[in-house]
């Protein structure tokens, strides 16, 4: 992997960015230091969806649907799925933005930084939808 000094970096920005277009990440250092690697996004999102998977679990009451995201710590709830599965997006997109905000630094969240990029790589709130829940089936009615 190829290292460039900061101020190449800056300076052949669009060369860096064909390398990784190729495929080949490339890593920017500062100081004689790694600082960042600069890679493909799809890329990442499917490495970091093998290494960080989502495993949302469905409870079923009388009245209510509950959806828990161990990963994360959060929950949905709502009378259907569809209401718990938009519940739960709200709370995990609020996660995301409380961690970047205060929560990367305490040391009980640090480790949720997998997961927390997963679903910002993730692009929007449809795109956090199909991370967290996969592709809705045609052949599946929602309740």
């Amino acid at each position: 992997m190829e290292t460039w000094p900061m101020t190449e970096a800056r300076r052949q920005l669009p060369t860096l960015l064909d390398k990784v277009r190729d495929g080949r990440w490339q890593l920017i250092g500062r100081r004689g230091r790694r600082e960042a690697v600069v890679a493909d996004a799809a890329q990442l999102a499917e490495l970091l969806g093998a290494c960080y998977p989502f495993s949302p679990e469905v409870f079923v009451e009388e009245e209510e649907v509950g959806i828990y995201l161990t990963e994360l710590d959060v929950h949905g709830v709502g009378a259907t799925l569809q209401e718990a599965e938009d519940d739960l997006l709200e709370a995990a997109l609020e996660y995301v933005e409380d961690w970047e905000d205060h929560l990367y630094a305490a040391p009980n969240h640090r480790g949720k930084v997998g997961y927390v990029r997963r679903l910002e790589l993730a692009g929007d709130a449809a795109g956090v939808r199909r991370v967290l829940f996969g592709e809705p089936s045609a052949k599946t009615p929602r309740p």
